[in-house]
């Protein structure tokens, strides 16, 4: 993702300005937030183009192999832009720095500054240390991220987070609602609270999920709260006790499930196992049958026969999961994994991969068709671009930048607007509605 999406332009003119990449999840965005709010309180303007920029500012995802090489053709292009003239300092910052530092200095030098992750203080006395440590929101007005903890204890086999983010560290319910109260006054309706783990918040401090999105629930201003990234062996039924009785807690869980086969689970150390996703996913529908279930899966990690593949194919074929990724497993040096035999090769995995994709793509038409000839309460984002629509928009069942969209035909709404939508038609993975009341008027 390229920043800004709603933030005003700089003029290069009059006011130093700067360009901001920020690549990977919404939790390197939330970093991506504080490196733009110390240059916007150094005195720069943010650009929404590289082009007669002062600074570019990249801020890179090292998770797996494809999002690496993302970062790096990024930086490569910034290379050119400088050298071209199109942009003055060049500095590169976030995970993939962490992770191979001294390798980028000694193959990329053209590159001005490489920051550690989060190493806010060192990127302040790059131009003054008096900027203050604040952020600068990069998303639309109407919603945010609050990342409510960073690091990871889980250690699953094939991830090398826990290296990047090092351990847990969660913040206080007392901060998390200060902040909360600052974006609800700044505008924002919808709060999305991440972190590596969020079932996994307070395990480290004696904070208390439960008490946070109690106190969330009672903020002025917030309308909805969507909660990403729940662990499926930490997500216990009281916490799905409080999406039913929570009103501002959209039904809307974000379970990465990885796989659903016993033994590769035990491999990836996901401290589960099919049996159990079954009953926790059972508990779910039963308690909210309306709910978005939203997962992810690895395909070809080293020990998945056929006969396993099959078993996860068939677990999706059952489950029809409201929402779904497949991501191919990406070899990662310094993971316990990084050594397993039985590896499965990248053609194999990429056919899986596209396999599954093509089954959900079946499943998500049916289920969205469901739909048609509701109503549903939907967020407005933005004007649509496209010549048959008036607005974009999206329910309960969609993360901004993740899941799908609901487009808006009607006059009259401006983004932030939290309406009643007329469902009238659904694509694969989008609806189809109108105002309500202009549907009425008819």
């Amino acid at each position: 993702m390229i920043c800004p999406n709603a933030i005003g332009t700089g003029n290069y003119n009059y006011m130093k300005s700067f360009y901001l990449i920020s690549l990977g999840c919404p939790k390197n965005l939330v970093d991506s937030e504080y490196f733009a709010g110390i240059m916007e309180s150094a005195g720069y303007s943010q650009a929404v183009s590289i082009e007669k920029t002062d600074i570019t500012v990249i801020n890179t995802c090292g998770f797996i192999r494809s999002a690496k090489e993302e970062a790096i053709q990024e930086i490569l292009e910034a290379v050119e832009q400088k050298n071209n003239g199109n942009t003055g300092k060049l500095i590169v910052t976030g995970c993939l720095v962490k992770r191979y530092k001294s390798e980028l200095q000694r193959e990329i030098p053209e590159v001005d500054h490489y920051i550690d992750l989060k190493d806010f203080a060192s990127f302040r006395q790059l131009f003054d240390p008096i900027p203050r440590l604040q952020k600068s929101r990069l998303t639309l007005p109407h919603y945010a991220y609050l990342r409510i903890s960073d690091g990871c204890n889980n250690r699953c086999s094939y991830c090398s987070i826990p290296a990047i983010r090092g351990k847990l560290k969660s913040e206080s319910v007392e901060t998390l609602v200060r902040e909360a109260e600052s974006l609800t006054a700044g505008g924002v309706k919808e709060l999305i609270l991440t972190a590596q783990d969020t079932t996994a918040y307070g395990r480290d401090n004696r904070q208390k999920l439960i008490r946070l999105l109690e106190k969330l629930q009672e903020t002025e201003g917030i309308k909805w709260i969507r909660l990403l990234y729940l662990h499926p062996a930490h997500l216990e039924s009281e916490l799905i006790d409080a999406f039913v009785h929570l009103p501002k807690l959209l039904p809307y869980f974000d379970i990465p499930l990885q796989h659903i086969n016993d033994n590769l689970l035990k491999s990836m150390n996901r401290k589960t196992d099919g049996r159990k996703i079954r009953i926790l996913l059972d508990q779910i529908k039963n308690k909210l049958p309306h709910a978005a279930i939203r997962t992810t899966f690895i395909v070809g990690y080293p020990g998945e026969t056929e006969k396993r593949f099959r078993e996860l194919r068939t677990f999706v074929e059952e489950q029809k999961f409201t929402r779904l990724g497949v991501f191919c497993y990406s070899r990662e040096d310094g993971t316990p994994a990084y050594d397993l035999k039985n590896t499965v090769s990248q053609k194999t995995a990429e056919y899986r991969r596209d396999l599954l994709m093509k089954i959900q793509e079946e499943i998500s038409s049916e289920l969205l068709s469901r739909f048609v000839g509701n109503k549903m309460e939907v967020i407005v984002d933005r004007k649509s671009p496209e010549e048959n629509f008036s607005f974009e928009g999206r329910s309960y069942l969609d993360a901004p930048e993740i899941d799908g969209t609901v487009f808006i035909t009607g006059t009259g709404l401006k983004p932030g607007d939290i309406i009643d939508v007329s469902i009238i038609d659904s694509w694969e993975h989008d609806l189809i509605g109108e105002i309500m009341n202009e549907r009425e008027d008819r």
